[in-house]
């Protein structure tokens, strides 16, 4: 029987510019709860689980309360792969807890959010806003979330090419994230679920801060290059950054890996 493992590394920054990270993620029950702390590095090796990246949108301490929130809302799963509802009831009630907290302070916060779910050897995605979940696999790279811009919009009805939307000055307006009223529109995750990993793929989750500096081939090429090790999230950050990015930054890659015993049976 296949016995899959997962390399996990996670890389979080303020990024150029900026003196708070309003950048948020959850490995498996862990997160960032020190918003001041300026760059932030993690490995570990799993069986699979749960893993997230959320970008926070506000002023100051109010984004990294709406990041916060979006991925505590996952510590209320207990389960190693929660359901597409699960999630969603999640979703909903930390959007709940941001829209009472934009009304007490008279002021729109929010958050995007993107989630990968491993359970054995299948990956589930799903996204709110235009934090990123990418599937490099057999040399190609994939993007299995979908970005809640009106220039992604713009892209996917041929209007405007990925290269035109990178420099397009409307590619950061959301029209779906955490922190929307219900009057106003209920919130809807994306998914692609269901997905079979191979022995050598990789998952990356990114907030937007990497793919304002980075594109596609940007990305593919630096992990064809062999960047593959636990720096790559920190490499592809530096890349972004070098590259004119000032947003926060923050980058979890997953790689994955069949293990084999002595006698070249797999591991069970």
């Amino acid at each position: 029987m296949k016995k899959y493992r997962f390399s996990v590394s996670l890389y979080s920054t303020c990024g150029n510019t900026r003196k708070i990270n309003q950048d948020n993620f959850y490995i498996n029950g862990k997160l960032l709860d020190d918003p001041q702390q300026k760059e932030y590095f993690f490995t570990e090796e799993c069986s699979g689980g749960v893993f997230a990246v959320a970008d926070g949108m506000g002023g100051e301490e109010e984004g990294e309360f709406a990041s916060l929130t979006a991925v505590s809302s996952l510590a209320e799963i207990n389960k190693k792969a929660p359901s597409y509802s699960g999630l969603c009831s999640c979703m909903e009630r930390a959007n709940g807890i941001i829209c009472e907290r934009s009304e007490r302070i008279s002021a729109r916060i929010g958050s995007t959010m993107v989630i990968a779910v491993i359970n054995d050897s299948e990956l589930s995605a799903y996204n709110i806003g235009d934090s990123k979940c990418l599937l490099y696999s057999g040399g190609k790279l994939t993007q299995l979330s979908k970005d809640h811009t009106v220039t992604a919009q713009m892209v996917e009805a041929g209007i405007m090419t990925p290269e035109q939307a990178m420099r397009d000055s409307r590619r950061h307006s959301l029209f779906q994230h955490l922190g929307m009223p219900e009057d106003e529109m209920s919130i809807s995750l994306y998914r692609s679920e269901n997905i079979t990993l191979r022995d050598g793929d990789m998952i990356i989750l990114c907030s937007d801060g990497l793919t304002d500096g980075l594109s596609s081939d940007d990305i593919a090429g630096a992990i064809r290059s062999g960047r593959t090790d636990p720096q790559l999230p920190k490499e592809l950050s530096g890349l972004a950054m070098k590259n004119g990015s000032t947003d926060n930054i923050t980058v979890l890659t997953i790689s994955v890996s069949v293990r084999k015993n002595f006698f070249g049976l797999f591991a069970h």
